[in-house]
């Protein structure tokens, strides 16, 4: 249950999403203090790491630390984790709701959905709550307690299973807003994103505002266009270009997942080579009440009935791009 909340939560927000994501640069690696209980409920099983200083602007890829000059917090990331393609980033500026998580796959294999093994940090306006106020709220299960913890030198609180003692969520309070680390609860614990968890660290500064979008303005007759032609040549490069970098695919009505552009670009090419042959229709771009501006195409292959298969399109700021792809009956 718990796993089910915490995963439907970072999907609602990369899908209502409106920032493009940052592109992280190296940096080293560094640790920090483990959390600390204030008062013990349930036996805490945070690993001793060391601290470290936080750095006001450091990102990184594929392990080491990684620092958001945008939102002013850090973790520390083991090797083959980053920063994933699908974050959203920061939704709402004013009051601040922002969304970004950490994944161990490649680009090419992320998808998050139910059952993804995951870190998230979740920035909000704390409303002047507590951290340990703020998890309390938060919980999901009748069987969840919150302790209040020392987190890295700074009051917060720690939710754990109360069963077993398991840890699921760290939050603590600063610059009017509440950080919130948390890991999709499985049944078991998981020492490494546990490790990870208890690594969360507030910096000096954060901007507070997203990075600045630089792509080129395409119009949503334009991009039309483009994906029509793209999918009439299969050009693979061709419909990566009318893509966002994340996007959102499920049958409607029915669950959906996110994935990078990558992943999804490598199932596509399955499906090309599979015989699929897909037919894209520009005109007229549909207007759906629950996803907006929509294009049809209908899906063949031999021995199969036919599929329609709705694109989702979405503006960032001038640019209009392929957001979801939606699986419908006709």
């Amino acid at each position: 249950m718990r796993a089910l909340v915490f995963v439907a939560a970072v999907v609602c927000a990369c899908v209502v999403s409106t920032s493009a994501p940052t592109t992280p640069s190296p940096s080293s690696t560094e640790t920090s203090a483990p959390a600390t209980p204030s008062q013990t409920t349930a036996p805490a099983t945070t690993p001793p790491v060391s601290p470290a200083a936080a750095s006001p602007t450091a990102t990184t890829v594929a392990g080491g630390r990684y620092a958001s000059a945008e939102l002013g917090y850090s973790l520390d990331l083991p090797a083959g984790w980053r920063k994933a393609v699908c974050s959203a980033g920061i939704i709402d500026a004013a009051p601040m709701r922002a969304v970004e998580f950490f994944v161990d796959v490649p680009e090419a294999e992320e998808h998050v959905g139910p059952g993804t093994r995951l870190v998230g940090v979740r920035v909000n306006q704390s409303q002047g709550l507590t951290a340990t106020t703020y998890l309390e709220r938060d919980a999901s299960q009748p069987d969840v307690r919150v302790e209040p913890v020392t987190l890295n030198g700074l009051t917060g609180a720690r939710a754990f299973i109360a069963t077993t003692g398991v840890t699921y969520a760290f939050a603590v309070a600063a610059r009017g807003w509440m950080y919130h680390v948390e890991r999709p609860y499985f049944g078991s614990e998981d020492e490494q994103l546990l490790r990870i968890m208890s690594t969360l660290r507030i910096l000096d500064d954060a901007t507070g505002r997203p990075a600045a979008a630089s792509s080129a303005p395409r119009t949503v007759e334009a991009l039309a266009d483009a994906i029509a032609d793209a999918f009439a040549r299969r050009d693979l490069s061709a419909i990566a270009e009318t893509m966002e970098q994340c996007v959102t695919v499920g049958a409607v009505p029915g669950d959906a997942s996110i994935q990078s552009r990558a992943a999804y670009m490598k199932d596509l090419a399955s499906q090309f080579a599979a015989g699929t042959s897909i037919q894209v229709r520009a005109r007229p771009i549909d207007d759906d009440p629950a996803f907006g501006r929509v294009m049809r195409s209908t899906w063949s292959r031999s021995g199969e009935p036919d599929k329609r298969v709705d694109f989702g399109l979405r503006a960032r700021g001038e640019r209009w791009s392929i957001s979801s792809i939606l699986y419908r009956a006709f």
